[in-house]
This record gives structure tokens, C-alpha cells and sequence, in this order.
């Protein structure tokens, strides 16, 4: 445990601690989930604009009976059976993405990110014409969670682009149906869009670097990338009575960071090297733990094996040169990345 002031939060790192905490969602809020600074900024805003910054508040920033609720209108997208059904449907456009690609280019841009968009849109039902969409939402969100200072800039750019989103997705019928309201569907549209498209580039880019032509326990070099590489590095937590963790008192209403990264690398409980025969217990937290755990973790792990194996078949490679990842205090990931794409066998 160590106070951070940049971002005026308790950094928890211990794998210990991390588990604890997240499984006490009554003593530990999510509701300033995206960091002290946001929660600062919103306490400031007149009510529409704080209307347009809550959307960030949904699933992963609910609490108790509400994240419960939330949480059961969006698993019918995210149920084995449903994602088993989006196997085809990936591993047709990730071969596509491929065929199109020149002999040299870059991953991230090129594969990772419309691969992600890709899947998210057939998800979500959004026809492919507005894919371009959703990056104009995500970057917004992105640059005001980064960890920097909220500039008017920055907040100017996310309003525009949450009025535009809440103008496409208040005609989207994703969502409907259950027991939201409409601010809380979108919302989860938000939260789907931006880490299904952020997090999962973030693994699949991760994942190219880590692949040995001679492993075949794909699934191990999946849950080996998020582990080490983790997409989402972490996220927040405000405490709702004082509390010890790790030894240090913690006031009621005082942020904690919960480094995942930190505690995937924990030396009290897992070991430096990326192993794919790695057992599953003691699980990482690269998909977090407790009751917020990932939703859309298992349609991760699908596509990260589906790419795994597309990439083996293509005899696909990184160019070896210095791996530049992205500045953010959350998302972490490659920000370009080259590689040659091979030709499909057969």
C-alpha cells in the first residue's frame, strides 16, 4: 500500500489485498470507479452535462441491488451459448481482416482495433457502415481517464462525442426490454463499447508478441497475456467506513487504486516467467474478481484463442523493434505495433 498523489488514491498492489477488497463491494464502492478527479470534475457540472459524464457510471461503477439489476439485463448478450455462437462469426472476420492486410503492417490499427469494433458492433447489432462510430465515443473516454489533468478540452471533446452517443444509441434497441432505465442502457452501451473494443485490441495486441510457433495451449497464452499484460491495469474504489487494508487505515470516503498489474505479478504468489501450463488456481486478476467480474471475459478468451490460432496458421510475425505501449492510467496495451501477416495455409 502506498499513497499516490498524482491521482490522490491508496495504490493497492498486494494480490491479497486486491482479492479482499474486491470482494467487499459493501465496505469498498465502485461509484467513483473512473478515479477521484472525474468524481471532482462531476461535483462541479450543471445537471446535463453530469448527466453526460454518468454514463461512464454504469455496470462497472454500480453498487449492491442496482450493479445486481444491470448486470442480468446484460448477461443474455454474454451467455456460453451465445458466445459459443460468435465463434464462426470471429474467426471469419479476423481471416478477412488478415487477407486485406499488406505484407507489412501495423497490428493495432490494422487488426487488433476493427477485430475488436468488429465483434462489439455484431453485438451491440450496429451495421458496419458506422463502425467508424465507435471510435469517435471511445477516444473521448479514454482521453478523460488517462490519468492526466480534465482540461475543458477534454471535456469539451467527451460531451460532443456523449451527445452524438446517446443521439445513435437512443435509437439502438440494444438493451431493451429489461429492467433499465434509459440513462442505465446506455450506459451499458458505454461500458460494452469501450472495453470490448479498448481492452480486447489491448489483448490481442499483447498477445502477438507473446506467441511461440511451437505452443499449442492457447488458451494458457491468453490467460498468460492478460496476467502479465493486462489490458485494464486497474481501477477504483472509495471506502464507505474506515477500514484497515494492508496495514493502513483508510478513511471513510478515501479512493484506493487497485492495481491489477501489480498484483498479477505478486512474488508471494506467482512467478515472473509467462507460463500457458500455468495452473488456474490461484486465478489472476486480470478479469478482476468478485462481483464485478469482467462480464465479457469468456467472449475475450474466445477471441484472443480464435486470433492465437489464425496468426499459427499464417506463420504471422512481429517485426522486432522497440514495442511503444500507450500512456494511460488504466488502459495498457501496444500503441503500434508491426507485423508481417503470412499467407493462410491451404
Amino acid at each position: 500500500m502506498e499513497f499516490d498523489p498524482r491521482i490522490n488514491a491508496q495504490r493497492v498492489t498486494a494480490y491479497a489485498e486486491l482479492r479482499a477488497v474486491l470482494a467487499d463491494p459493501v465496505t469498498f464502492s465502485s461509484r467513483n470507479m473512473a478515479g477521484p478527479q472525474v468524481a471532482t470534475v462531476a461535483a462541479l457540472l450543471p445537471p446535463e452535462q453530469r448527466r453526460l459524464l454518468e454514463l461512464m457510471s454504469s455496470l462497472n461503477a454500480a453498487d449492491g441491488t442496482r450493479h445486481a439489476r444491470i448486470r442480468a439485463s446484460a448477461n443474455q448478450k454474454f451467455t456460453p451459448t451465445a458466445v459459443r455462437r460468435m465463434a464462426d462469426p470471429i474467426r471469419e472476420r479476423a481471416r478477412l481482416l488478415l487477407d486485406e492486410l499488406p505484407e507489412e503492417a501495423d497490428f493495432v490499427s490494422g487488426f487488433a482495433a476493427p477485430l475488436a469494433l468488429g465483434v462489439v458492433g455484431d453485438l451491440l447489432g450496429v451495421p458496419e457502415a458506422d463502425f467508424p462510430l465507435f471510435r469517435e465515443f471511445t477516444a473521448p473516454v479514454l482521453e478523460l481517464t488517462s490519468g492526466d489533468e480534465v482540461s475543458e478540452r477534454v471535456l469539451g471533446s467527451y460531451f460532443a462525442a456523449m451527445n452524438e452517443f446517446c443521439a445513435y444509441f437512443g435509437r439502438s434497441q440494444a438493451f431493451r426490454g429489461g429492467q433499465l432505465s434509459e440513462q442505465e442502457r446506455l450506459s451499458l452501451c458505454l461500458a460494452v463499447v469501450v472495453a470490448g473494443t479498448d481492452s480486447t485490441a489491448n489483448m490481442l495486441s499483447s498477445t502477438v508478441l507473446r506467441l511461440d510457433p511451437r505452443e499449442r495451449r492457447l488458451g494458457g497464452v491468453v490467460e498468460e497475456v492478460v496476467r502479465l499484460d493486462s489490458p485494464f491495469i486497474g481501477f477504483f474504489r472509495t471506502a464507505t467506513r474506515p477500514v484497515t487494508v494492508g496495514g493502513v487505515e483508510i478513511a471513510a470516503g478515501e479512493h484506493l487504486f487497485l492495481d491489477y498489474a501489480a498484483g498479477n505479478r505478486d512474488p508471494k504468489v506467482f512467478t515472473e516467467d509467462f507460463d500457458p501450463g500455468r495452473p488456474s488456481v490461484p486465478g489472476h486478476l486480470g478479469f478482476g474478481h468478485g462481483p464485478h467480474y469482467c462480464l465479457g471475459a469468456q467472449l475475450a478468451r474466445l477471441e484472443g484463442t480464435i486470433v492465437a490460432e489464425e496468426l499459427l496458421d499464417r506463420s504471422s510475425e512481429p517485426v522486432e523493434q522497440p514495442v511503444r505501449h500507450r500512456r494511460h492510467l488504466i488502459s495498457h496495451g501496444p500503441a503500434e505495433l508491426r507485423f508481417r501477416p503470412g499467407q493462410r495455409r491451404g
